[in-house]
């Protein structure tokens, strides 16, 4: 017998009169919601757009899958911050619609191996974590990798092979 997990996300939003709405959730801290991109409004009001929640919410799950993924291929991360952005292109006769979702993840690890093994995983996130079935577009993720090298080496000092691990066959279901 095969079976299913089934995962629901439940969010309740609360209309402010105007343009303003304050989204819930039992499992997060309430955030508030206001003008979509497209329109011109007070910048710093201190509400959310919903593209911006959406942009946040893809960067959040890039981060997540990954850290999942280099867990699985005991990959050890010193350093990951990001950046996203996603472009909304409006004009007569269309509706606003995503054109672009990128994902600018800056990563560290200690080892060259490594810096290729997080390169293969972000290039497979992409087709792994966003079905078309959830958003209609794939993000784009732009990764920029370091090696950190944990130990000072002498510049003439022979590479030490015997910490170097084969590099991971990562599979997707």
């Amino acid at each position: 017998m095969t079976s299913v997990t089934v995962t629901e996300y439940e969010t309740r939003l609360y209309w402010q009169g105007e343009r303003g709405a304050v989204l819930t959730s039992d499992r997060a801290p309430p955030v508030p919601i206001g003008l979509p991109l497209v329109e011109q409004g007070p910048a710093d009001d201190g509400r959310w757009a919903p593209e911006t929640l959406l942009v946040g919410a893809v960067e959040g799950r890039t981060l997540l899958a990954f850290l999942e993924r280099a867990r699985e291929a005991d990959v050890t991360v010193l350093f990951y911050q990001s950046c996203a952005v996603a472009r909304v292109v409006s004009g007569p006769g269309q509706p606003p619609h995503l054109t672009d979702l990128i994902v600018r993840p800056h990563v560290a690890v200690a080892t060259d191996l490594d810096a290729e093994v997080v390169r293969l995983i972000f290039s497979e996130l992409p087709a792994h974590c966003f079905p078309s079935s959830v958003i209609q577009i794939a993000p784009r993720i732009e990764a920029v990798v370091e090696t950190w090298h944990a130990r000072a080496a002498s510049p003439r000092a022979k590479p030490d092979a015997s910490h170097l691990k084969p590099i991971p066959v990562l599979t997707l279901p």
